[in-house]
C-alpha cells in the first residue's frame, strides 16, 4: 500500500473540514510507515490519534450537518459509528496479539483499513453533503470554524 495523497476531488471546499481531513491523512500515512517498519510505539499512538479524530472531528462534522439541516444525517453518523467499532476490534486484537509477527499483520491491517476508509468516506458519505455546506454562510457565526 502506498502513502495515501490528497487529491483536488476529495475538497469540501470548506477549510475546517478539510484541514481535519489532511490531518488524519497525515496519521494514516503515520500508520503506513510505522508498519512497513514494525515501529509498535508509533502504531499505539495512531490508535489514540483514531480515537481523538473520532471523538473531535466526528462531533464537528456531525455539528455543521445538524447545523444545515442534512437530510441523511442518521445514516453518516452510523458510518462514524462503525469507524470507531471497527478500530475498536483492531485494537483490542493488537493489545492481545501472541506474537510480534501478529502485531506487524494487524498493524498493517490496520494502516490499510485507515487508508480505505478515509478515502472511500471522504470521496463517497462527506461529498454528499458537500453542497449543503453553501447553508452555513446563512447561519450565524458558532465557534471557530464557521465561514
Amino acid at each position: 500500500m502506498p502513502v495515501a495523497l490528497w487529491r483536488e476531488q476529495m475538497n469540501l471546499n470548506y477549510p475546517p473540514l478539510d484541514d481535519e481531513h489532511k490531518a488524519f491523512l497525515d496519521v494514516v500515512n503515520q500508520c503506513f510507515l510505522a508498519s512497513q517498519v514494525g515501529d509498535f510505539q508509533m502504531i499505539d499512538r495512531v490508535f489514540e490519534k483514531c480515537y481523538d479524530y473520532a471523538r473531535n472531528h466526528f462531533s464537528h462534522e456531525e455539528d455543521i450537518m445538524e447545523r444545515i439541516q442534512f437530510p441523511d444525517i442518521e445514516a453518516h453518523m452510523r458510518s462514524h459509528q462503525i469507524f470507531i467499532k471497527n478500530v475498536s476490534e483492531l485494537r483490542q486484537q493488537y493489545e492481545v496479539a501472541p506474537s510480534l509477527e501478529e502485531k506487524q499483520k494487524l498493524s498493517e491491517k490496520l494502516a490499510s483499513f485507515l487508508n480505505v476508509w478515509l478515502l472511500g468516506h471522504i470521496l463517497s458519505r462527506d461529498k454528499v453533503f458537500k453542497p449543503y455546506l453553501v447553508r452555513l454562510r446563512n447561519l450565524p457565526p458558532r465557534m471557530n470554524y464557521d465561514l
